[in-house]
């Protein structure tokens, strides 16, 4: 069982919701590693090669229409921004991490706060 309040008390560096979920799955689910490396990078280019290390991943990540605990969740303001934030689904609520805070919110607030929201998951 994921205990979220370990999270939340983690500091993460220059692009700490990427850096969270990499933590999660390395955590959580040894056995099913995100590929992905912190470089000094720009956002834009961070979500990059983080969509990239899920799509091309060789342990089978796929869009699933419904979210499952531990599924990776993709996050844009709008369509023409693009990806540009990500957190783990957990029960109900999506852990994420900003500039100095990790929060826990209800995916109800989160899909308030994102136009797309996608959700990656093991099949």
């Amino acid at each position: 069982m994921i205990d979220i309040n370990a999270y939340l008390g983690k500091t993460y560096g220059p692009q700490p919701c990427f850096e969270l979920v990499a933590d999660v799955y390395n955590t959580e689910l040894s056995s099913v590693p995100v590929d992905y490396k912190t470089v000094n990078r720009s956002v834009r280019e961070m979500a990059s090669a983080f969509r990239v290390a899920i799509h091309k991943s060789s342990h089978g990540f796929v869009q699933v229409s419904e979210p499952v605990d531990l599924c990776i969740v993709l996050l844009a303001k709008n369509a023409r921004v693009g990806i540009h934030h990500c957190g783990i689904y957990h029960d109900g609520s999506v852990l994420h991490a900003l500039p100095g805070v990790n929060l826990f919110e209800p995916l109800s607030v989160i899909n308030d706060a994102f136009e797309v929201v996608q959700f990656w998951a093991k099949p």
